[in-house]
């Protein structure tokens, strides 16, 4: 029975390497979740009788990703990644082109600068705009903008559970407080980031 469900994780695994970029953290087989790290099979926990903790970030992050359409942030550290739902620019589509646009740029970046007391409840600074963005903007007349960040919530009002469920920000990656305070002590200034459509 174990060696079944094992196989069968590594079936799924064997897809996932097929057809996309990004292994699974966990799968689930009938009555297990198998986990599963640098393509392998490395625990089998029962489901049933289980109190699962959420994962914690626990030692200093590598690099981020951001995908704007699926309004994700995904944390490499250690041999693992951490998701986290957030929020983007009101005007999701496309790069950003000019101050203004409410747009969140794509791109490789760099984090600059680390902010405890930001408006928007901590922030890391992303280096937007790069010598691209701003010869692009320049080109056409326009101030490319900035002060690009990711950041925690605005007001009080926000729900942190729910906030993410439209793109309010002017252009800047949002998640809730508590996820912010994570992400801000684990990743130092200098660390690459890549935002995607």
């Amino acid at each position: 029975m174990k060696l079944n469900v094992i196989l069968a994780a590594i079936y799924v695994v064997s897809l996932f390497a097929c057809h996309s970029n990004e292994m699974p953290q966990s799968i689930v087989v009938k009555d297990s979740i198998i986990v599963i790290r640098d393509n392998m099979v490395v625990k089998e926990i029962p489901k049933r009788g289980r109190i699962f903790k959420p994962l914690k970030i626990n030692a200093p992050i590598k690099r981020l990703l951001v995908k704007k359409g699926a309004q994700m942030l995904i944390a490499y550290f250690g041999d693992t990644f951490k998701e986290y739902r957030v929020a983007v620019g009101a005007n999701p589509i496309g790069h950003k082109q000019q101050k203004g646009d409410n747009r969140t740029p794509e791109g490789s970046y760099t984090i600059v600068l680390k902010n405890p007391k930001s408006r928007g409840y901590k922030s890391l600074k992303i280096s937007y705009p790069n010598n691209q963005d701003r010869s692009s903007a320049w080109q056409r007349g326009c101030d490319p903008g900035g002060d690009i960040c990711i950041h925690g919530l605005w007001w009080d009002s926000q729900d942190p559970l729910t906030h993410w469920q439209s793109n309010w920000t002017q252009g800047c990656v949002a998640l809730n407080n508590q996820q912010m305070d994570e992400l801000y002590k684990y990743t130092a200034v200098s660390t690459p980031i890549t935002i995607v459509p």
